[in-house]
């Protein structure tokens, strides 16, 4: 692996490790309603000085009756309804479990692969689905209730395995955008951020018709709570996603993909040290198999 390709893979780690780290932080305080309308600004923001800065013939779309619903059905899967159980599965299991039990959207894709397009997986797949499932058991493991306060619920691992079942969905329409589509990697960002933006906030206006009050609490959310949230989307959506691509262009991506998928053990550490989540020692262990499981599903 080149040295670029070393610093974007790193990169794209970084970044999505961040951007849950963010979204914790923005969400205090913040209805959740609000979360996603904000974190689209972000994305969008990044995604227009990126498409700009390096090329902007990208902006052209190809033809709309072609790519509409693909675009459309990609940002709803993975943007609108994924995305919001992701936020659940943060405020109710924290950042640590939330990431790891949701980075298994490999699982999901691996499925899509078998029944709709007919391909079979390889042993180190199966291997890697096996050790999947068993670090989500591990993180699903908690102590007796005498010691600790509250057992984390049910319905925040639920949620972050219904994440991880609408972000596998919409990956295969991402790689059709881009290959049969018609879309450059930059296009396809700045387009479906900008479907984001219309939609998260058209969802927001709607919950809010005839609620003028809360429609004015959005105005009240603290500035670092907008930083947060946009940078989150900025982060994660935009720059990552990014940078992701550019490193598989430069570096195979049996080298790229285990060094993104460490990005939940990033998370968890610093969740860990910073933002008060408790794990045990099986737990850790966990998050290492999903990775590892994830990186290896990444390279079958």
């Amino acid at each position: 692996m080149g040295f670029w390709g070393l610093v974007l893979s790193l990169g794209t780690a970084g970044l999505w490790a961040a951007s849950p780290l963010l979204l914790r932080l923005g969400m205090v305080g913040v209805a959740p309603d609000e979360v996603n309308p904000v974190r689209s600004l972000g994305f969008w923001g990044a995604s227009a000085i990126l498409l700009f800065a390096l090329d902007p013939g990208s902006l052209i779309p190809p033809a709309p009756g072609r790519v509409g619903l693909p675009l459309f059905a990609n940002v709803l899967l993975g943007n609108i309804l994924g995305d919001v159980l992701y936020f659940a599965a943060i405020r109710q299991i924290g950042v640590s479990r939330a990431v790891a039990v949701s980075s298994s959207y490999p699982l999901v894709v691996t499925l899509i692969s078998v029944l709709w397009l007919g391909e079979r997986p390889s042993l180190l797949a199966l291997a890697a689905t096996g050790i999947i499932v068993a670090g989500l058991v591990l993180l699903r493991l908690e102590p007796r209730e005498s010691e600790v306060h509250r057992r984390l619920p049910l319905r925040g691992y639920l949620c972050a395995l219904a994440a991880a079942l609408c972000w596998g969905l919409s990956i295969p329409l991402t790689k059709w955008l881009v290959t049969t589509g018609g879309f450059t990697p930059l296009g396809v960002n700045f387009w479906r951020s900008s479907l984001l933006v219309v939609l998260a906030w058209s969802i927001w206006l709607l919950q809010t018709r005839g609620r003028p009050d809360l429609r004015g609490q959005i105005r009240r959310v603290p500035l670092r709570s907008w930083a947060a949230l946009a940078g989150a989307g900025a982060a994660g959506l935009a720059l990552g996603g990014f940078a992701f691509a550019l490193a598989l262009t430069l570096a195979p991506a049996s080298l790229v993909t285990p060094i993104t998928a460490a990005s939940p053990l990033l998370t968890a550490l610093v969740a860990t040290l910073f933002l008060g989540d408790r794990l045990r020692p099986y737990q850790w262990g966990g998050i290492v198999l999903v990775a590892l499981g994830s990186a290896a599903i990444g390279l079958s």
